[in-house]
């Protein structure tokens, strides 16, 4: 078997798509070696495996074709509870979460501070996207960030008539208003 002009970056995720029974130069690749491993960059990998489309024509989309079983869109699906799961831009247990965003991760390293600080409270801490107090919550949605701007949390942001934190509910209203035992207005 002979790999037709595929980079060797290609060899692992397009293996049995790029395989060929002949090794003339001077025949043509099969359709499907042109659309499955024309290009195999990581952005092409991610469009090629995860766009819904049977991209070669063999009646198999995304995960299910097995041109596409080592692309890492494919193999990275299990718990997000590891370091290099929890920062790698997917969504790999499919609940609807990704990254530092999936309750699942919020106790990797991925998704705090290598240094536990005693609290999260500077503008800076509440806008990093972790967990710097390493108490599970992070940014607007861990209650001691609620006087940091951009959230909603303190006495002061939470009577203002503002959504400070941009999810749709103001003051007393908001949750991390309402359920925050350190604001006293909303009691």
């Amino acid at each position: 078997m002979c790999l037709l002009n595929v980079p060797a970056a290609c060899w692992g995720i397009c293996l049995f798509a790029c395989v060929s029974p002949s090794c003339d130069p001077d025949t043509p690749p099969p359709p499907f070696v042109v659309s499955e491993c024309l290009d195999c960059s990581a952005t092409d990998e991610l469009d090629r495996c995860s766009d819904g489309q049977d991209n070669d024509e063999d009646g198999l989309a995304d995960c299910s074709d097995p041109d596409c079983i080592k692309a890492y869109v494919c193999s990275a699906v299990g718990p997000e509870d590891n370091a290099a799961w929890c920062d790698d831009g997917f969504d790999n247990d499919g609940n609807g979460y990704t990254d530092c965003g999936d309750f699942s991760c919020m106790q990797t390293a991925a998704c705090r501070t290598e240094v536990q600080e005693p609290d999260e409270v500077s503008d800076a801490q509440c806008s990093d996207g972790v967990d710097n107090d390493w108490n599970g919550y992070f940014d607007c949605g861990d209650f001691s960030c609620g006087a940091a701007a951009g959230c909603e949390g303190a006495d002061s942001n939470c009577d203002d008539g503002i959504d400070n934190d941009g999810n749709g509910y103001t003051d007393c209203g908001d949750f991390s208003c309402s359920q925050n035992s350190n604001v006293t207005v909303c009691q």
